[in-house]
């Protein structure tokens, strides 16, 4: 009987030390999850400390940046190409140097719209018109508040002045102009010191010319 007590108790012993050990060993893995996990938002933090110290200490804008750059350019490029739309073409290059003289306001090296609308001189007489360098006279039109214009020497023997209905005075320098077309209602002074022949004038109607409406009954 004495025997079978003892063994109970021994028994008994090892079941408690077992269980005790169970205990501990579940406490010690909960312990090691609780580093492991502290361990890992430490790391996490440190990450975000540096990228924050990279980028000056301030949160990540970059995208932002990227964006506000793009949106720069995309207005930038839009606004040059309007003041490039504005810009008239010529035909003649000779006819386009000579009115840049005068006409380009802004010294960009371009004539707008604006610039020709507000040329009221020009001027076609030089050495250079004189080699035979003006090709065509039909960039005139794009100038339609002309008051004075000097024709130099060409080869043309037809210029028409039909748009530059506001003319008050036309000088002729070349022996090869035979006919100015002119619109109708407009009475310039015709000057040509050193045209040896006679000049033909024809009128047509410009329908942008003030009172154009009663020349067309």
């Amino acid at each position: 009987m004495i025997f079978i007590t003892i063994f109970g108790s021994l028994f008994n012993t090892k079941k408690t030390i077992a269980m005790d050990d169970n205990l501990d060993l579940t406490n010690q893995n909960m312990e090691y999850e609780r580093i492991n996990s502290e361990m890992i938002q430490d790391m996490e933090q440190q990450r975000v400390q540096r990228e924050m110290m990279q980028d000056g200490g301030q949160p990540n804008n970059k995208g932002w940046i990227v964006l506000v750059v793009f949106v720069i350019l995309v207005a930038c490029m839009l606004a040059a190409f309007a003041a490039n739309a504005q810009n008239v073409v010529f035909a003649d290059r000779e006819v386009e140097g000579r009115a840049m003289l005068n006409g380009d306001t802004d010294g960009d090296g371009h004539l707008s719209k604006a610039e020709c609308d507000s040329l009221k001189s020009l001027n076609l007489t030089s050495y250079r018109t004189h080699l035979f360098l003006v090709s065509t006279y039909d960039d005139l039109a794009k100038f339609p508040n002309l008051e004075k214009i000097w024709l130099g020497e060409s080869r043309i023997d037809t210029v028409d002045l039909s748009k530059n209905w506001k003319l008050k005075f036309v000088c002729v320098q070349s022996d090869s102009l035979k006919t100015l077309i002119l619109a109708v209602g407009c009475t310039p002074t015709i000057h040509y010191p050193l045209h040896s022949g006679e000049i033909t004038v024809k009128r047509i109607l410009n329908p942008d010319a003030p009172g154009a409406m009663f020349f067309q009954y």
